[in-house]
């Protein structure tokens, strides 16, 4: 699972990775082929649907995706599969 660090114009540090629900049938159909995730260990995002390149972008890129994400609750949408590769 491809994941990245980057830091934001105000110096702030965020972790974004893919995520797939592990249950697509009861989600949203925006949700369900799959979104970013975006934390910075007190703030969660979510973009859907999963931009192309993401990975390969530039910070400022990766910073106007997190600007344009959903904000969300700490805890994982139903029948999202969240989680950090190595957790």
């Amino acid at each position: 699972m491809a994941h990245r660090e980057f830091e934001d114009s105000a110096g702030v540090a965020w972790t974004v990775w893919e995520t797939y629900p592990s249950r697509p049938e009861v989600m949203d159909p925006v949700w369900r082929g799959g979104w970013l995730t975006f934390q910075n260990g007190i703030v969660r995002r979510r973009l859907a649907p999963i931009p192309k390149g993401w990975t390969d972008a530039s910070s400022s890129r990766l910073e106007l995706m997190c600007k344009s994400a959903e904000l969300t609750r700490r805890d994982t949408p139903a029948g999202g599969t969240e989680s950090l590769p190595g957790d």
